[in-house]
């Protein structure tokens, strides 16, 4: 069939380079490293790579060696290539409730809402925390080394 219709067989050699050259575009790279915070390892932190021309962001979190590595659509599965802007972010967030005081005259088993006290505090340097103030930026290629981040909270 494909020797009598040589219209068919460019049309589907032409559809599959087409796909082909789609799918190479869109590679992922691994992409790993460290966020250090006054030369310690930070633990706990949220580290996004957001394209600097827009798109989908990546992201990852660091362990207790502050090492990380990234994600866009599964596990591990690393960023395409191209410039990223970095946030890093680390909150300490506290909820503290105090009960409240018992009133005269209220009816046993009565519960009274007491004061709930919510505090969250940026552990990292606030600037990092949006890719509108961060000054971080990583250029993710092919063969990259991993990436060394280091942070001054400024104390």
């Amino acid at each position: 069939m494909l020797k009598r219709n040589p219209a068919l067989m460019l049309s589907i050699i032409f559809c599959l380079g087409t796909v082909l050259l789609g799918c190479s575009g869109s590679a992922m790279l691994p992409v790993e490293g460290t966020v250090m915070l006054d030369g310690e390892p930070l633990s706990g932190a949220a580290i996004s790579f957001v394209p600097a021309e827009g798109g989908r962001p990546s992201s990852g979190h660091t362990d207790d060696q502050g090492h990380f590595t990234l994600a866009s659509f599964t596990a591990n599965d690393g960023v395409p290539p191209g410039e990223y802007k970095v946030t890093v972010v680390k909150l300490d967030a506290r909820r503290q409730a105090q009960a409240a005081p018992a009133e005269e005259g209220s009816e046993e088993g009565e519960q009274l809402m007491g004061n709930i006290e919510q505090a969250v505090k940026f552990l990292t340097p606030m600037k990092y925390s949006s890719p509108a103030t961060t000054d971080l930026r990583v250029d993710v290629t092919d063969g990259m080394k991993p990436v060394q981040i280091d942070l001054q909270s400024g104390k």
